[in-house]
């Protein structure tokens, strides 16, 4: 998992990694429910998570932390609790940020690959019809 994903659990109750930091060796993980922030701790490997003041609780284990290229990534494990859902891409507002944008299949990047060619083309032809020109 990374930054802003989630893992939701029964009883309404979210977990966030708010951030990591793999050069402390540390990730911070937020418990949420829909009225806001219920639980954090900034916890290193091999260190746990745990809440259990509603139904049958939660505890989730650090196992790696990871320094990414493009993101840091953190590998949690969850002991205990029913996990009903995960999201990517979470606000501070409890919505998916990606909620609002239509599924992609991949085909937009291709397009924008098209794109982009196209207009390199057309930028090389006025460059030529200029160099052209100002040689007459």
């Amino acid at each position: 998992m990374s930054t802003r994903e989630t893992i939701t659990f029964a009883d309404n109750l979210t977990v966030v990694v708010m951030d990591v930091e793999p050069g402390a060796g540390v990730v911070w993980l937020e418990l949420r429910d829909e009225h806001g922030p219920l639980r954090s701790s900034v916890l290193a490997t091999g260190e746990s998570f745990s809440y259990d003041a509603r139904g049958e609780g939660l505890k989730l284990t650090v196992l790696r932390i990871y320094a990414g290229g493009e993101r840091d990534l953190v590998d949690l494990e969850v002991v205990s609790g029913e996990v009903v859902g995960r999201s990517h891409g979470f606000n501070l507002y409890g919505h998916n940020q990606d909620s609002d944008r239509p599924a992609q299949d991949g085909s937009s990047s291709l397009l924008n690959a098209g794109l982009a060619a196209l207009l390199v083309l057309l930028l090389a032809a006025i460059a030529y019809l200029g160099t052209r020109s100002a040689g007459r």
